[in-house]
């Protein structure tokens, strides 16, 4: 016979009280950097950004298959998009008021692939 033991991990209020947002690296987008040091991630199921002084944490839960984001800390400012086009109207727009220090490549898969086949006769 064997003994068992099991072990209970206590988390506290204050520790899931500072989760601003976790989401699916299927729902989850990164804007970037602005120019006073803010984050910007996009919640895609809900089409809402929201900016905060840190960065996402990546993790693999148990038996998943994808990789989910986590944002722990501050909240400063949460704004609800009416239409995924509007992600390039708060682009432009924290570009104009805030500027970028930190933009991710924005890759047009469907531009690349018609670039690399341009060519071809098939």
């Amino acid at each position: 016979m064997s003994t068992t033991t099991t072990t209970h991990e206590t988390i506290s209020d204050a520790q899931q009280d500072d989760i601003v947002l976790e989401q699916s690296g299927s729902y989850y987008g990164y804007l970037g950097k602005d120019g006073e040091g803010y984050h910007h991630h996009v919640d895609g199921a809900t089409n809402t950004v929201y900016v905060t002084p840190d960065r996402a944490e990546q993790f693999l839960p148990d038996n998943a298959g994808l990789y989910w984001f986590r944002v722990r800390g501050e909240l400063v400012h949460r704004e609800k998009l009416e239409q995924k086009e509007d992600r390039e109207r708060w682009i432009a727009y924290v570009d104009s008021v805030r500027g970028w220090i930190d933009r991710p490549i924005h890759l047009d898969v469907t531009e690349i692939f018609a670039e690399m086949h341009e060519g071809d006769q098939r």
